[in-house]
């Protein structure tokens, strides 16, 4: 997604997935594993004003290229950068949120029948984080379509595990956390999926993935 005068644009995108990945596998620990919350607090909201930093940065940036290329502008492509920002920043929100939830006191390490389950999303959207990067880079369009079918593919596994709880259908210690987790992690993909639509779909089919 790569043009000669917006390389500085990418490389901040880049320390932007770089830091969320940061923020998600902190998030996560706290949460599903025995991580002290006093620990790493101060660590992942700093993290996530580097992340609002670079957003700035990149919005910046992206008006110098306007005004200086005005006669040969790229509407569509800095609106992709935009929206793709936009997108990155809103996946450390959504970690800050999981984190909250650990604060409140609950705590998933004993949810022997969901445990198994958590660790596994955990990982799956860890790795989306990591190879939303990696297209980003490297600009091949077979990667992002696999990358946007499988967010969307764990994203009705989620609604279905959400809609299990709603009715009542599945037993867990924290319902009312375990229902807001899911819901978390589905924005999160959501972002991540969004972001990937901005590398390969025209301007009006951003964020549209169904359509």
């Amino acid at each position: 997604m790569s043009d000669y005068s917006l390389d500085s644009i990418d490389t901040k995108l880049g320390e932007m997935l770089t830091n969320s990945s940061h923020m998600f596998d902190l998030s996560m620990n706290c949460l599903l594993g025995d991580t002290n919350l006093d620990t790493v607090k101060e660590n992942l909201y700093s993290t996530d004003k580097t992340i609002n930093e670079l957003h700035r940065d990149v919005r910046r940036e992206l008006i110098v290229h306007s005004a200086v290329n005005s006669r040969n502008l790229d509407v569509p492509l800095l609106l992709a950068y935009m929206t793709m920002s936009k997108d990155i920043e809103r996946i450390g929100d959504y970690c800050k949120n999981i984190f909250e939830i650990a604060e409140t006191g609950n705590s998933f390490t004993k949810e022997a029948e969901e445990l198994e389950n958590f660790l596994s999303l955990r990982d799956r959207i860890s790795g989306f984080i990591v190879n939303l990067q990696t297209c980003l880079s490297l600009d091949e369009k077979d990667k992002v379509q696999e990358l946007i079918a499988s967010g969307a593919e764990v994203g009705k596994e989620i609604d279905e595990k959400i809609t299990s709880l709603l009715e009542n259908k599945l037993e867990v210690k924290y319902p009312v956390a375990t229902t807001l987790f899911y819901r978390y992690l589905k924005r999160v993909i959501l972002h991540i999926v969004n972001a990937a639509t901005a590398i390969i779909m025209p301007t009006d089919k951003i964020d549209y993935i169904d359509e």
